[in-house]
């Protein structure tokens, strides 16, 4: 029956993927490339693990772990919130704790480590951080309403993860209760994958979000329109500082430039990489820094510069100045004196 199960779950993860692949311009990559590693690594998982090795019997494949799914799905659902484009190149890091588990089963499998209390509290301590990457992609997940459906998965593989972690912990022994076990990973992954192709079809865009190219595919915008409206969006903001008026709008800075909002829209998201409200808060904090250099605003308050280069609201400039600069405007003021 199991060896069934695996046969379905390979046969919908290579559909999907296919569907995938043939819709790949319409999503943003890297939500396309995590999502597809998600896929994949439970389709290997489903094929090739230790317990149930479908191909060979007996097998221990343990490159083919439940760590890796863990791992894409957590950089899947923090992509996913985020909206960002690119994947940053420090967050390959957390794929650091898989190879451990690699290597850990490696020196296992080799028996250049028998059982050895050091060696134990390590592979603990590894797998304790897939626990918690598991239990704020659930968070994440519950948090940010968007992604609710992935709990169908999630929530099972939490519970399994901590079944096993649990039993090893008292048992010192990896065999966990059969449903609680590869067992009823491999039934989630079909479960999961059900439900995706379900989403693909009748609700797309609950499963990756279209890349903002594809919004803009019957544009009328040329190469020259698209050079033309850079440099007067930028000469507006460099030279007339636009930014500075606190109620300006998308439509106010397309109606300067006489070009239609959707066509500013296109310039800022697809060849700028940026939104309308990012693009603004960029030049007012910059505008911010000069101003705190200048004598002219030696007697302003914080706010009372934050108001002058565009800021309305506290809040949002100390937010905004803090994800930019990586510091608090008192903390960048301080570094000034």
């Amino acid at each position: 029956m199991l060896k069934t199960f695996q046969i379905i779950a390979l046969l919908q993860g290579i559909f999907l993927l296919f569907i995938l692949f043939k819709r790949k311009k319409e999503y943003k990559k890297i939500n396309l490339w995590l999502l597809s590693g998600c896929i994949l690594s439970v389709m290997l998982y489903a094929v090739g693990d230790d317990n149930y090795n479908l191909l060979v019997e007996d097998a221990d494949w343990f490159l083919f772990h439940d760590t890796l799914i863990i791992t894409f799905f957590f950089l899947f659902v923090r992509y996913y919130k985020s909206g960002k484009e690119k994947l940053i190149k420090i967050d390959l890091l957390f794929f650091l704790p898989y190879l451990c588990i690699i290597v850990f089963q490696a020196l296992e499998k080799t028996y250049i480590i028998e059982e050895n209390y050091v060696f134990r509290i390590a592979h603990e301590i590894v797998e304790l951080i897939f626990l918690g990457m598991l239990v704020y992609t659930v968070y994440d997940i519950v948090k940010n309403k968007k992604e609710k459906w992935l709990l169908v998965f999630i929530l099972p593989l939490t519970i399994i993860f901590l079944v096993d972690e649990l039993t090893y912990i008292v048992t010192n022994s990896n065999e966990a209760p059969y449903l609680l076990d590869s067992y009823g990973i491999i039934l989630a992954i079909i479960f999961l994958f059900y439900l995706v192709l379900y989403k693909l079809i009748f609700a797309p865009k609950d499963v990756l979000p279209k890349s903002d190219s594809s919004k803009y595919k019957t544009s009328s915008l040329n190469s020259k329109n698209i050079d033309s409206n850079k440099s007067e969006l930028l000469r507006l903001m460099n030279e007339e500082k636009l930014f500075t008026n606190n109620n300006l709008t998308v439509n106010d800075v397309a109606k300067r430039m006489n070009i239609p909002r959707q066509h500013l829209s296109e310039i800022l998201n697809v060849h700028l990489k940026t939104g309308f409200q990012d693009f603004l808060n960029q030049y007012r904090v910059e505008e911010f820094v000069e101003c705190l250099k200048s004598d002219r605003y030696q007697n302003y308050t914080i706010m009372g510069i934050a108001q002058e280069v565009g800021f309305s609201s506290k809040s949002s400039f100390n937010t905004t100045f803090k994800k930019l600069k990586g510091m608090t405007p008192s903390q960048y003021k301080k570094l000034l004196v």
